[in-house]
């Protein structure tokens, strides 16, 4: 009698996380496709096949932070 009580909860509570779960990544899968729709507001125009003056701007700070100052970027090429 015990061994069944034990099995009932175990399984419910299972079933329970799976729920859970599932409502998490549909919600997530949402939100995402909901943000992808929206146009960026604040992305700038790039100059003829050139990066944007903000990425490039990400970039070096990207460089900066992880080379401690001491790196810099020479060539921006988009690979194929």
């Amino acid at each position: 009698m015990e061994i069944n009580t034990a099995l009932n909860l175990l399984f419910i509570g299972m079933i329970t996380v799976f729920v859970v779960l599932l409502l998490v990544y549909g919600t997530g899968n949402l939100l995402i496709r909901i943000v992808n729709l929206m146009p960026d507001q604040d992305e700038e125009i790039k100059k003829e096949g050139g990066i944007s003056n903000k990425k490039i701007a990400v970039l070096n700070a990207a460089v900066e932070a992880f080379t401690a100052g001491k790196g810099t970027i020479t060539q921006i090429e988009k690979l194929k």
